[in-house]
């Protein structure tokens, strides 16, 4: 499987993340991505001179590793530049193989997310709206942001009360956000998923009889290692 597409970050960003998640090794590519990655440091459209999708990325659908789509143009730049540094860090993390262009990003990023007086995400946990708060606290759970990591606790304590009646989340992608919390080793992410549960049992055997298009493989695969997953309970709720 090769992961970069020089021709587009959307796809670079997407193939890594599928790799990771299937457990597929990535890590012979990993100087080539974090260089390249890193290239997209400032381009035009970037998200507060973040990591900026191709030409061609913005001709194309944008959907995130779970499916769900993004529209706005802001929504774009903001997630790609965040799962953009996802990749840098995890990397970083893995082989050793630093950035500046990371640590750069992180810091123009901060400034309008964390340092703006306007700004309420200290206070609440989230940023912009449902998608963008994911895909920054995503970026905080592969190590990024330390120095503002409490955020991620804070986010979730938040979202118990954007509860769904029928299950899920309002305002918030239900499997992008699993996926966070599944990636998340916060007992508030468990206590979360165990509330999930019923939700996810009604989505898998719904899938069940949905077509077999990698978003549904991968919401498919994600909603099974969920309701699996050792210490997730009956949940009694619904």
């Amino acid at each position: 499987m090769k992961i970069l597409n020089p021709n587009s970050l959307v796809d670079t960003v997407d193939h890594f993340n599928e790799a990771s998640f299937y457990e597929i090794d990535w890590q012979v590519e990993a100087g080539e991505l974090a260089d390249w990655i890193s290239k997209r440091l400032g381009k035009e459209g970037g998200y507060l001179g973040s990591f900026a999708m191709t030409e061609s990325d913005w001709e194309m659908e944008f959907r995130l590793f779970t499916g769900e789509r993004i529209i706005t143009k802001a929504g774009r730049a903001h997630v790609i530049a965040e799962e953009a540094s996802r990749v840098l860090r995890i990397i970083e993390e893995e082989t050793g193989i630093e950035t500046q262009a990371r640590k750069e990003s992180e810091m123009r990023l901060s400034v309008s997310i964390f340092e703006n007086m306007k700004s309420q995400t200290l206070e609440t946990g989230n940023y912009c709206c449902g998608t963008c708060s994911v895909s920054l606290w995503r970026y905080i759970n592969s190590g990024g942001f330390g120095e503002y990591s409490i955020i991620y606790k804070t986010g979730l304590q938040n979202l118990v009360g954007f509860r769904s009646e029928k299950g899920g989340w309002r305002k918030f992608p239900f499997y992008y956000t699993l996926l966070s919390l599944w990636e998340s080793k916060d007992p508030i992410s468990k206590q979360e998923i165990n509330f999930q549960r019923s939700a996810c049992l009604r989505r898998l055997k719904f899938l069940a009889n949905r077509s077999t298009d990698k978003y549904s493989k991968r919401k498919s695969d994600l909603l099974k290692r969920v309701v699996a997953e050792p210490g997730v309970g009956s949940d009694t709720t619904r």
